[in-house]
């Protein structure tokens, strides 16, 4: 006699109840069985459900089931139906459905569900099943538990309603409104951008309007008689996409390419990318770039929105901070929606699953959080590579979701980047331009000025005295936090450079411990002191040299704005510096024009164009170590008919890890372990002083006689200053 397994009750609970933490993921299973079945409008219905012991009802206009489906689909548990019909039969949905057990779960909510459902192959006819689980205590095995199938005429539309009666657990107000949060994004959420000349309201399940075709597919519309519900609905439908900043769109083709464009709000194309620059934007410069994502095609979308009253302001918005921010922080984030729908928890608050905030924490002015943006990643998915968990808490962590995972985060890095590489170019020269606006509108004030009676103009003419003060002000502490920033970069390469040269304070110690010994044995004295005498000598005024260093570059005098030399500063920073250089075994060399080479600038500004230069030289030196070659630094500057031309050139390793136009960026350059501010404020410099730059990558002593090392060389061209009078001093 053969026999066959059978299951208890029991298993019920584990393949059901156990799945479902929180019982609106329940409700949201019935629904997107309900897009499965091709339905274009489903309504949710609670009722009294605040409490255990309400009900939930479910209603959908989809196909329906006939009899053998429900048989052989509905009640069959653990078989999926993709691998015979990847697609269900009228409008070419990919199911999202998989084996049913998100369903069993659901329909356990209660203790007896009714199913109620008219079948479009044979319109007139409904179906009923009533499943009471309390049946199920009483028996062995759940195949003992007889079901009927009963079967009436109607007058109703194809459709289908479950209704879970007698409800286990309470809808909390929490519950509630993370459940019409769900359903309002389940399929929309982005209306106002994907439809936003279609109709207001939501269709309903009994709309006159709709036809079971097998034409193109109208949608999918969720709907919940709560008020919480038509709140969200209110503020969700609004849409206010078009109040962002930055947009980012990025799309993965079937051959795992990538390519990415960000916008600004006027529209204009800040950057557009292909694979290689979007699969290793800056910042992962280190790795290799892959040849492709492994992972379906998909499309990311993320507006990029500013908390900033000052942002509407400059847009000419219509709309106010408050109503935005009460859109963002309902649909914040970014979702993914597989197949038309959005996958849970993806874009749910705390679930940063592409690093969104978390990559703000290292860049906050050039990144978004979640907080001000709203994106989704849309992906179809055909060869069903994303494999949902069994608890319907998304995709498994397997290849396909980690690469997919990847292309989200290295687009949104790209965009980061352009931003950045935006704001500095932006930002270049702003003093500048900044303070010649001010001159004219100063003048422009003071026609208008005197065209008023005095006791009007006295007033409005004090306030303007005052802002000027005020600017001239913030003027002085600009100049002296950047030579300030200029005496920190300086000394911090010389306490590294100090450190890796001579051993730090190890080295010191078995330095005195050495003079020590020599001192008590008086039979080397003679012949073996010269020389560590020679090195305590060196140490004591190299330190003494170090510590004068801030005092003498932070002078007040130098923050003037003169007729400044340019070959006057440079000796003096040689002089500065020229003990440091020594130590490092940079050869300085000099080639000074013979005449007079005079910017109106701060000597303070131009000591900082030297410092940082010859600074970034010695970094590199301290890179590659010292060569056959010897490391060289040469100094030139020159003249034309209206420009000062200063050339500083090394022999060091050359430029490599950044590209050329970004060298300029803060953070960016050469040295991991280097701030890169160093050349940014260089290039602050030359734009308030409205001259001009250059780098080669290979300079003049990348040749013989220095050897083929690729040394950098930085131009920098200043506008010549001719003093109107005779006898004025360069600089004090």
């Amino acid at each position: 006699m053969g026999t066959h397994l059978r299951f208890a009750p029991e298993i019920l609970a584990r393949l059901g109840e156990e799945l479902i933490p929180h019982p609106d993921l329940g409700v949201m299973e019935l629904v997107r069985n309900a897009y499965d079945a091709d339905a274009t409008v489903c309504h949710v219905t609670l009722a009294n459900a605040s409490r255990p012991g309400g009900t939930l009802v479910v209603s959908d206009n989809g196909h329906g089931m006939t009899v053998a489906d429900i048989e052989g689909g509905f009640l069959r548990i653990g078989r999926s139906t993709k691998a015979g019909s990847p697609m269900t039969s009228h409008f070419g949905r990919r199911k999202v459905g998989e084996k049913g057990l998100g369903r069993l779960a659901s329909l356990r909510l209660g203790q007896e569900v009714e199913v109620i459902t008219r079948p479009a192959q044979t319109p007139g006819v409904a179906h009923r099943l009533i499943i009471d689980w309390s049946a199920y205590a009483s028996v062995d095995s759940v195949d003992d538990v007889e079901l009927e199938v009963q079967t009436f005429a109607t007058p109703q539309k194809p459709g289908t309603t479950m209704i879970v009666k007698y409800l286990r657990e309470g809808f909390e107000v929490g519950g509630i409104k993370r459940l019409a949060r769900a359903l309002l994004l389940l399929s929309g959420g982005f209306t106002a951008v994907d439809n936003p000349a279609g109709k207001s309201g939501n269709p309903t399940i009994n709309d006159p309007d709709w036809e079971f075709t097998d034409e193109q597919d109208p949608g999918f519309t969720v709907s919940m008689e709560a008020p919480e519900y038509e709140t969200l609905a209110q503020a969700v439908n609004e849409g206010y996409f078009q109040e962002y900043e930055f947009k980012l769109v990025a799309e993965l083709d079937s051959d795992g390419q990538a390519h990415a464009t960000l916008t600004d709000w006027r529209g204009e194309i800040l950057g557009e990318a292909d694979h290689d620059e979007v699969a290793s934007p800056p910042g992962r410069k280190s790795q290799q770039i892959p040849e492709r994502f492994h992972a379906p095609a998909a499309r990311f979308e993320l507006w990029m929105l500013l908390r900033d009253s000052d942002s509407f302001k400059r847009r000419n918005s219509a709309r106010t901070l408050t109503e935005v921010s009460s859109w963002l922080d309902i649909v914040g984030g970014v979702h993914l929606f597989h197949r038309g729908l959005r996958t849970h928890p993806y874009g749910d608050a705390g679930h940063d699953w592409v690093g969104i905030d978390a990559a703000r924490n290292q860049d906050p002015q050039h990144r978004p959080n979640n907080r001000n943006s709203v994106g989704r990643v849309i992906v179809e998915d055909p060869d069903d590579s994303l494999i949902p968990k069994t608890d319907r808490m998304g995709f498994q962590e397997n290849l396909a979701f980690t690469e997919l995972r990847a292309f989200a985060r290295c687009a949104h890095d790209w965009a980061a980047a352009v931003r950045k590489q935006r704001w500095a170019q932006e930002r270049s020269g702003e003093t500048a331009v900044v303070r010649e606006q001010k001159k004219s509108d100063r003048s422009e004030a003071e026609k208008v000025l005197r065209r008023l009676p005095l006791a009007q103009a006295a007033p409005l003419r004090k306030a303007l005295d005052t802002s000027d003060r005020l600017i001239e002000s913030l003027e002085r502490d600009r100049l002296l936090y950047r030579a300030l920033a200029t005496v920190g970069i300086s000394t911090a390469v010389f306490a590294h450079e100090s450190l890796n040269t001579s051993g730090g304070l190890e080295s010191d110690l078995e330095l005195l411990e050495e003079y020590a010994r020599l001192l008590l044995d008086e039979s080397s004295y003679a012949d073996n002191m010269a020389e560590p005498l020679d090195r305590a000598q060196r140490s004591a005024a190299s330190i003494h040299s170090f510590a004068k260093l801030p005092l003498r570059m932070l002078r007040r005098g130098k923050r003037k704005l003169v007729a400044v030399d340019v070959n006057e500063v440079c000796l003096d920073f040689v002089e500065m510096f020229g003990g440091y250089l020594k130590d490092w075994q940079i050869d300085i060399q000099m080639d000074l024009d013979s005449s007079p080479a005079t910017v109106r600038s701060t000597v303070a500004d131009v000591e900082s164009l030297y410092a940082n230069l010859v600074i970034n030289a010695a970094r590199a030196f301290g890179r590659s170590g010292t060569s056959d070659n010897g490391r060289v630094v040469r100094i030139s500057t020159s003249q034309t008919s209206d420009r000062v031309v200063i050339d500083v050139a090394d022999s060091g390793p050359g430029i490599s890890g950044v590209e050329i136009a970004r060298i300029w960026d803060p953070g960016e350059g050469s040295d991991e372990d280097g701030t890169g501010l160093g050349l940014t404020i260089v290039k602050d410099v030359v734009a308030d002083l409205h001259g001009k730059k250059r780098v080669l990558e290979d300079g003049e002593l990348a040749a013989v006689p220095h050897g083929e090392l690729g040394g950098a060389q930085f131009t920098i061209r200043l506008p010549l200053y001719r003093a109107r009078m005779s006898g004025a001093g360069a600089h004090s």
